[in-house]
Order: C-alpha cells, then structure tokens, then sequence
C-alpha cells in the first residue's frame, strides 16, 4: 500500500481560511451596536444599557443562534466519520472518530445551562446531583460506551506514528485546533461577558476544525458509485441530524423564549402551545398563567383556545387582558404585578405572544417596582432576552407607570429622569386616550402619585 502523496500548499491552506472566515460574524456582533429608529415613535432616543450589543447576549443563549450552528457542523462531522466508518481503509481510526463526534453532537444539541431552570439532557448532568438518577445513568452508560469504542479504535496505535501521518495529511494543526478549542468551551474562565458567547464560538470553531480535518481524510466513492449521489445522501443525514438536534432544542425549551425570571415564582414565554405546557408543567408545576396580549382584538393568537383548554383540564388560575373602562391597560398590568406577589398565585408563566415586547417590559416593571432593581439593570435585562434594545413605547409606558408604582424609588433612580429625556417632546397617545378618559380610577391599594 503506497503512502498518499502530501497535500500541496493550497490544499493545506484552504481549511484555515474557512477557519479564519468563521471568526468574522463572532467579532461583528460584539461590534455592531444598533441605531435604527423605531418607525413608531421615531423621536425617542432609544440608548443601549449593555456593555455589547444585545444580539450578543441573546445569541450566546442554550439552544440561541450559535448552538444552532454548532449542531448544522456536528451534524457534518458525524456523518462523515459514519461514511468512514462503512468506507474507510482504516475502519478502527474512523470508529474512534464516529464515537467523538457522537459525544460532540450531543453536546451541541443539548446546550446548557438552561434559561428556565430545567437541569437538561447534556453531559454536565453527571456530576450534577439535582439531575434524575435515571438521567445520569443514561448518561453515564452512553458516555462509558463511548469511550469504549474510541479506546478500540485507537488501540494498538503508535502516537508518534499516528502524530507522523496526520502530519503528512495535512490535518495535525485543525486536530490540535479543535481539541483545544473544545477543551476550552469547558472553562469557566475564559467566560467573559457577553456570557457565554466566547466559550459557545469557541465549540463552534473547534467543531469545524473537526470536520474540517475529516473532510481532508474523508474516504473516496467506490469505482463505478455515483459521487453526487453520495453527496447528496450525506448532506440529507446531516440536515435530518440537525432537525433531530433542534428537536432536543425544543424538547429543552418546550416553550418559545421561556425563561426563569425568579426561581420557583416567575416565569416568561411567548404564546404556549398545549404540548408545550405539557412538558413545562412537569417541569415547573404552575400553579397561575397571565396573558399579557389583548386577546379580544383581531391580533387574537390562534393557540388560545389550546392555552384555555390546558388551563381547564390542569385546573390552573388565567388572567387574560380583558377589555375594560382603562383604555391605556395600565390598572390591568398593576393588577398582575400584585398577583405577582401573593404566594398562592406561583408559580406564574407570564406571557404575550412573542416575549418580545410585552412581557420583557412587565418583567421590567417587576424588578423595579417588586424587587427593587435599579432600572438599568431591568432594562438591561430586557436587551438580553430581547436581542434588541426595548421598543420606544417602553420608554412612553415606563415614563407612566414607574412614578405611579413606586413614586419615592422613581423620584431617586437616574435611568428614570433619562428616559423622560429620552421621549422630551414626543406625544404620547396612551397619555392622551387616559385624559380623555378621564384617566384610570385609583384603587384603595394604589400607590399616591409623586408630589412635584
């Protein structure tokens, strides 16, 4: 058997630059800070509270935008080892290789920690005693078994050997790449702010360097076997693959854009499916659900009769934003925030039908007037579970409500007088429909407005 010849410079080079050229969107969306407008009310100065844009935060979440592509790439490599695996002329090496990027594609698909809470399905649950024992058995077996197959395909293999061939094929630097990249999604320390964002690229790239060295090695078609057939076949398992890995995404997070808000108390989510609360009631055992969107308007989602259904047959308490005398929906948003804190009402899933706008800004008006948060840090908060600054009618809606829900903090907190800078001069029609109205009624419970 002769040796194969050794790649050419070009050969070698062209990994490196698809390497290189993975780096860019990392290193653009912790650049590009955003300064569109809101078409709505395009005079309110609309500032960013984090240190890095909001895309950043948002998209270094479990299961967010780069754990998605950490799947689409080991989705690749476990095909290709699979293919060498049934072709290869060195079928032990390429077991070996199949079993490594099986536990990659399960790290990829099984992101964490988890916004909601929920321990998961990855691999850390091993040593996490508050994860189900069946669980990290499960877990424990495949990962043994695993290791299994890596130690037969690579046993009775000489390093120096195996480091001399590697050499020769080109691919030694994008295998000593990707094992350190790897090596360093683990540590904690490199973890600096957006959180999560490093670590997660850091898997990314080194999962590329993965299969980018596979591809290298990657055994040719059989004489007289259809090469774009066999392509074709390759790029179908690797997309069924990263569906079955956005599947566990889902599985994970049964609930679009569900997060923990206070644990135990308050959660958030966009519109629920009954499926999905199916699983998130297992999970989280909610005892009340708030719906933030005006349903009674035409916008009225179709997953509401599904959402009213569950909450009959799981005997939970519903408060729907129903039409009333206060046409601004201010005396229903302090209404929930009192159910926020009775003990009897939580667990809560507050939602509205994206997570986007509504419940990000009632979650910030519960720090606030709740918690006591400083209201930079609640907007901030907003920016990263949005991706995106707050809409200017948040800047209109808390320049209403926080003077009223908790006028001494109002009167002290500085974000609060800049916000009122930020919409200096711009109408607000809510406003305008209260005094029309002859504004909202106070309630014996309400807070006095602040004295001027």
């Amino acid at each position: 058997m002769t040796r194969p010849p050794a790649p050419g410079w070009r050969s070698r080079l062209w990994p490196w630059l698809v390497l290189a050229a993975s780096v860019v969107p990392a290193v653009w969306y912790v650049l590009d800070f955003e300064s569109d407008v809101d078409p709505e009310f395009p005079r309110v100065v609309r500032p960013t509270f984090n240190a890095y844009p909001p895309p950043a935060y948002r998209f270094a979440e479990a299961g967010d935008t780069i754990d998605h592509v950490a799947v689409y790439v080991s989705s690749a490599a476990l095909v290709l080892s699979a293919w060498g695996v049934a072709r290869g002329p060195v079928r032990r090496l390429w077991l070996a290789a199949l079993a490594l990027s099986i536990a990659g594609f399960w790290h990829a698909a099984t992101p964490g920690p988890l916004v909601d809470g929920w321990h998961g399905l990855g691999w850390r649950n091993l040593w996490n005693p508050a994860a189900p024992t069946g669980l990290r058995l499960a877990l424990g077996a495949a990962a043994c078994l695993l290791a299994v197959a890596a130690a037969l395909g690579l046993s009775g293999i000489s390093p120096s050997r195996a480091w001399e061939a590697a050499k020769g094929r080109g691919i030694l630097g994008l295998l000593i790449a990707a094992g350190l990249l790897m090596i360093a999604r683990q540590l904690s320390w490199i973890d600096r702010e957006p959180f999560g964002f490093w670590p997660r690229w850091a898997y990314v790239w080194g999962l590329l360097a993965w299969a980018l060295a596979l591809v290298r090695v990657v055994p040719a078609a059989p004489p007289g076997w259809s090469r774009a057939a066999i392509v074709g076949g390759m790029v179908v398992a690797s997309l069924s693959l990263d569906v079955t890995g956005r599947g566990l995404f889902r599985y994970q997070r049964p609930l679009q854009r569900l997060r923990e808000i206070v644990p135990g108390r308050i959660y958030l989510s966009a519109m629920p499916t009954y499926e999905g609360l199916a699983l998130a009631q297992q999970r989280h055992h909610f005892k009340t659900i708030i719906n933030l969107f005006p349903e009674f308007t035409k916008e009225r989602s179709e997953r509401l009769p599904d959402e009213l259904r569950f909450v009959r047959d799981h005997g939970l308490a519903y408060i729907g934003n129903e039409p009333t005398d206060d046409p601004t929906g201010e005396e229903f948003i302090a209404r929930t925030l009192e159910v926020a804190k009775d003990p009897a009402a939580w667990p809560i899933l507050v939602h509205c039908h994206a997570s986007m706008d509504r419940s990000p800004a009632w979650v910030g008006l519960y720090r606030f007037a709740i918690q006591g948060w400083p209201l930079a840090d609640a907007i901030r908060e907003i920016e990263v579970h949005r991706g995106l600054r707050p809409k200017a009618s948040v800047t209109l809606l808390y320049n209403r409500m926080i003077p009223r829900l908790a006028p001494d903090r109002a009167s002290k907190d500085p974000t609060v007088s800049l916000l009122r800078q930020c919409a200096a001069g711009v109408p607000d029609p809510v406003a305008a429909r209260s005094r029309l109205a002859g504004g909202p009624k106070d309630r014996p419970d309400d807070p006095p407005p602040p004295r001027r």
